[in-house]
């Protein structure tokens, strides 16, 4: 038996929910794929944050006659935008808080062989009683098309004329996330980069007039929002004032290397400033959610819709029972949706 360390995600990027969620740890990155074809049933595996905490400790069992596999499972392979196809079922012991210690690595997936960490993890295994009840897989979703997304939007407003334009907007768009994707250091590829050539091409294609949108509008605390999108154009009155009543869609732009997670908390808090703001969306360039203000004023957990622009799917993928996905993602981001 041998025992393995795995880490939650990074900034931006925490999987360990939905580690613990599904009785699973998965994984991407050539690298990390061939490390994890390794594990096998009874292995034991930690799941640790950072290199100094330990989240919960697992033994890899079995389903339906294997313990691991990769590529098979289509869900995994659009995880926000990330490819995660190697994975392992796990049974996992979670403790009531997560146990500080020293030894770990920031490897995402590796053996370890540290002493005190192999005993460690054999006495979680012991003392904590082991998770037995586990969500069901996400149920598979279906490819939407740029034909039916283009049909779609024009039966939401979108001009025909426009439609043209649309296109090559996703062509440009899709070849150059790619190339950032697979070609570049992710870390270089910063929110300023996402939002000048992969965002904005977007929003204008959806319909939105350079004058309706303001880069870094300053906020209160010294704060900017990344894109502010208003009903009319942005301009003050003779006082000086912003017709900041007319913002109705704040959007908050990531680079490629930070994830999704906790950009949306971070734009509903600005859009408590703006009272008549009714939607928000967080985007790496190439994934959006969005989340709908609900009638008390609040903006769900969950999104309302996602779309990855690479691979448009139905529903998102994640959560194909509650989230929609590409078309309702694309329609919330046209300013006729709020108008």
């Amino acid at each position: 038996m041998k025992t393995w360390q795995v880490a939650a995600g990074s900034l931006g990027r925490d999987y360990a929910n939905d580690f613990l969620r599904f009785g699973m740890a998965f994984v991407g990155d050539d690298v990390q794929v061939a490390t994890m074809e390794q594990v096998e049933a009874g292995d034991c595996i930690i799941l640790k944050r950072g290199v100094s905490q330990i989240i919960a400790v697992g033994c890899i069992v079995e389903r339906g006659g294997y313990a691991r596999g990769c590529g098979d499972k289509a869900w995994l392979r659009d995880f926000d935008g990330w490819d995660l196809p190697a994975y392992c079922y796990v049974e996992w012991h979670l403790p009531s808080d997560a146990i500080a210690t020293h030894g770990l690595t920031r490897a995402t997936i590796q053996a370890v062989n540290q002493p005190h960490l192999v005993e460690l993890a054999e006495q979680v295994v012991r003392d904590v009683p082991a998770r037995l009840n586990y969500d069901p897989e996400p149920t598979p979703t279906k490819k939407v098309g740029d034909e039916e997304i283009l049909e779609f939007l024009i039966s939401e407003g979108l001009r025909p004329a426009a439609a043209e334009d649309l296109t090559a907007a996703f062509r440009r768009i899709r070849l150059l996330a790619r190339y950032y994707y697979d070609k570049c250091n992710w870390a270089d590829i910063r929110e300023h980069e996402t939002r000048t050539f992969l965002i904005m091409p977007l929003l204008l294609g959806l319909g939105w007039a350079e004058q309706q949108i303001k880069i870094e509008l300053p906020v209160k605390g010294g704060q900017r929002i990344d894109v502010a999108c208003f009903s009319r154009p942005y301009r003050r009155d003779r006082k000086r004032r912003p017709n900041n009543e007319d913002c109705v869609l704040i959007l908050e732009s990531k680079g490629f290397q930070s994830g999704l997670d906790y950009a949306p908390d971070q734009a509903k808090r600005y859009a408590k400033e703006f009272p008549n703001c009714r939607g928000v969306a967080v985007s790496n360039g190439y994934c959006y959610k969005t989340y709908v203000r609900q009638h008390d004023g609040r903006f769900g957990t969950d999104p309302s819709a996602y779309i990855n622009l690479l691979n448009p799917q139905d529903y998102y993928p994640l959560r194909p029972d509650t989230v929609d996905g590409a078309l309702k993602a694309l329609r919330l981001l046209m300013p006729h949706s709020w108008h």
